[in-house]
């Protein structure tokens, strides 16, 4: 089980955004898990972004509820001069809702599963 708690946002400029989620989460079994890939859309203030990256891969202890943190990353893939209008939006309204949708592959030894999410975040800076 899987619950984002809180989103910080440290870089969003014209080439992209990147942030951290703290996710609390619950691994009841001996054994730790890495949280090893996303296939994850990410949508700013409704208008897509582009694919959300992991930057670093997350290992929940075994027999773990507590919180961790992903680092994203997402490049725009419709170029910068498409995201300026929204750029500067949020610079004035300090204001800005991140949805991210998709799955996150978990891997324990050589077994693997796919987990789907729909995350929804309004964030100010």
């Amino acid at each position: 089980m899987m619950e984002v708690s809180d989103v910080k946002i440290h870089k969003f400029d014209t080439k992209g955004i990147e942030f951290t989620a703290k996710m609390r989460v619950e691994n009841p079994n001996a054994y730790k898990i890495q949280i090893v890939s996303t296939d994850a859309d990410l949508y700013l203030s409704g208008k897509h972004a582009g694919k959300a990256k992991l930057i670093d891969k997350v290992v929940i202890p075994a027999n773990f509820n507590d919180i961790v943190e992903a680092h994203i990353r997402t490049d725009f893939n419709e170029g910068s001069l498409s995201m300026l209008p929204l750029i500067l939006g949020v610079a004035m309204s300090q204001k800005l809702e991140l949805r991210a949708t998709g799955k996150v592959r978990a891997k324990s030894f050589l077994i693997g599963r796919n987990f789907d999410f729909d995350y929804s975040h309004e964030g100010s800076f």
